[in-house]
C-alpha cells in the first residue's frame, strides 16, 4: 500500500502545481542525471511548474520524475536524494 500512497501524494502535488525547496532541489539532480530519459508523459501532462524535469522519467524505475520527485516518501535509485 505505501508505493500506491506514493504515488497518488506525487500525482496529487502534481496537479495542484506547488512546489516546494525540497522539490526544486530534487529536480536539479534529475535533471543533469545520464539516468533522467525523455518519456512520452509531456505530451499529455506537461509540468509547468517543474520545467527541468518536464516529459523526463526515470530510465532505472520508470517513474514519470514530475511526480516522483514529489513525494516525500519516494527516493532517487541512485541514492542522489
Amino acid at each position: 500500500m505505501g508505493q500506491i500512497s506514493n504515488i497518488v501524494q506525487g500525482w496529487g502535488k502534481y496537479f495542484k502545481g506547488k512546489v516546494s525547496d525540497l522539490e526544486k532541489e530534487r529536480a536539479k539532480e534529475c535533471e543533469k542525471c545520464l539516468d533522467a530519459k525523455v518519456g512520452s508523459y509531456e505530451k499529455f501532462m506537461p509540468d509547468t511548474s517543474l520545467k527541468k524535469v518536464q516529459g523526463l522519467k526515470c530510465d532505472i524505475c520508470k517513474c514519470p520524475l514530475s511526480a516522483k520527485l514529489r513525494s516525500k516518501n519516494e527516493s532517487c535509485p541512485k541514492g542522489k536524494w
